[in-house]
């Protein structure tokens, strides 16, 4: 008999996930005997979902569906909001609700997002009281023992993971662990619970790791060498001619598409979107970006070797779950520049330099309102994230990879938001009190990091990586579809293995 067999799994068939690691799993799942559900993300996936022939599913249901029309969907039902956030374990829905770009942002109005609602708030509660219906009736008529999906990068996904564990449920996602080339299972929006935290605190109560001598191995090797994530983007990379070639006729192409294929991507509620753009939005897209990105190359920066002693704010990609579904009360970046450099010691400078992904998306007012801010430096966002922490006396991040390379060098961090993976590490230190930053920074500068008792944290992470995590090219499956067979079949083993653990 399969271990397996019997189990009931919903699936979040979500995009490009959905049909390539998504469909994948189905697959290995059904033929073990496993009963399959699905909740569908994007008409076109859900158009797959219906028309594959591999799998049978016992329940379907298109979020985008319910999304394009909630009050048609609710149909007169209603359900109290004090009732869905007693029921999800949360005291307001209002801070999941800025995960939803396409309500709180508007797509239509600018590239890349103008920083205005897109969807009334009477809209965005028909949305949040649709979402809580169909959840229920989904735990009603379908009763998963398990739910995959890829993360949990929006309210959906993240009120599906909150009502599943009120109801003693895993919902299983999948997070990069900020050690190179390695990712993790994540129990949580916040990446707060999973296998790693659960090995962390095993370890430091005197467990031994089979991985502890990897784990010093691999410390030691970062630093000597910058270990850059596989998926960071390479700014100072040409691309080949081929390349340059397609970028330059995709807005045309794009265009083709639109008047000669169905357009199923489209949404009642949210109108325009990354999904659904008419020409005219085609072709403000790709010029802007080019304007942008011209900007941003030929910018005035102001040089780091002119800064003297210094504390260093990374800026993050946005809209982006990290910072817009993890830490939603400190996402104005802007913002948290002026307030960091206000609180900084007398002789400290602010440096902020642009995240490598965001060139070409922000405005040139941007950059000219972050450069002149007092006791605020923007740097060129070609100087390595390695050049920049080792200037620094001090990180801080909203939520960042760079909070965990700075650990590689004794470098201490403040941390605003709530990512549970960076707060393991010895070097971060979570603050929320804006009114309160000054003393907690001179406090954070006098701590010596350079002891034993770091070292063995710092092992620790590593070495819990190791045991709990699992090594393959994730992105390229997800988004490519073509991950090798070796890596496809350690996926399914790692999976089979976290649905069947306890």
């Amino acid at each position: 008999m399969h271990e397996l067999k019997g189990k009931r799994v919903l699936i979040l068939q979500q995009r490009s996930w959905g049909m390539n690691i998504g469909h994948f799993l189905a697959k290995k799942l059904a033929a073990e005997g496993c009963a399959l559900g699905a909740i569908t993300f994007k008409r076109t996936s859900h158009d797959f979902v219906l028309a594959q022939k591999d799998v049978e599913y016992e329940y379907i249901l298109n979020n985008d569906e319910v999304m394009s029309d909630p009050k048609k969907f609710l149909d007169g039902r209603d359900v109290d909001l004090k009732k869905v956030c007693d029921d999800l374990g949360i005291d307001s829905v209002w801070p999941i609700v800025m995960s939803l770009r396409q309500h709180v942002r508007s797509y239509r109005e600018k590239w890349y997002y103008a920083y205005r609602q897109n969807v009334s708030d009477e809209e965005i509660i028909y949305f949040v009281k649709a979402v809580y219906i169909y959840i229920n009736d989904m735990f009603e008529k379908f009763r998963p023992d398990v739910i995959i999906g890829p993360n949990f990068v929006a309210l959906p996904q993240i009120m599906l993971g909150l009502f599943a564990k009120s109801r003693g449920i895993r919902m299983l996602g999948v997070t990069d662990t900020k050690v190179k080339d390695y990712f993790m299972f994540s129990y949580s929006y916040r990446d707060d619970e999973g296998p790693l935290f659960k090995r962390i605190k095993e370890l430091a109560e005197g467990a031994a790791s089979p991985n502890r001598e990897k784990a010093k191995t691999y410390i030691a090797e970062f630093r000597r060498e910058f270990k850059k994530p596989s998926y960071a983007v390479d700014s100072g990379k040409k691309e080949s001619l081929y390349r340059r070639l397609r970028h330059q006729l995709a807005p045309y192409r794009n265009i083709w598409v639109w008047y000669t294929k169905p357009r199923r991507n489209v949404l009642k509620s949210t109108g325009i979107t990354p999904d659904h753009r008419p020409p005219r939005i085609i072709l403000r897209d790709f010029y802007a970006e080019k304007k942008y990105r011209k900007f941003a190359q030929r910018f005035d920066y102001y040089p780091l070797d002119k800064v003297g002693k210094c504390v260093f704010f990374p800026l993050q990609f946005q809209p982006e779950a990290s910072i817009d579904v993890i830490a939603p009360f400190f996402s104005n970046q802007l913002e948290m520049a002026r307030l960091i450099a206000m609180a900084l010691p007398a002789d400290y400078t602010l440096i902020v330099k642009e995240h490598p992904a965001m060139v070409g998306m922000r405005t040139p007012s941007f950059y000219e309102k972050i450069s002149r801010t007092p006791n605020v430096k923007l740097i060129d966002y070609r100087i390595t994230s390695e050049t920049a922490i080792k200037k620094a006396d001090l990180l801080m991040s909203i939520n960042s990879t760079t909070l965990s390379e700075a650990a590689y060098y004794h470098k201490p961090a403040i941390q605003f938001g709530s990512l549970g993976t960076t707060l393991l590490l010895p070097n971060v230190f979570r603050h929320t009190d804006m009114s309160t930053l000054s003393e907690k920074i001179k406090e954070i500068l006098a701590v010596d990091l350079r002891t034993d008792e770091y070292e063995r944290r710092l092992e620790n992470f590593v070495a819990a990586v190791y045991d709990t995590g699992f090594n393959v090219d994730y992105y390229q499956a997800w988004l490519e579809g073509q991950g090798s067979k070796e890596d496809m079949d350690l996926l399914w083993e790692t999976y089979k293995k976290e649905i069947l653990a306890d």
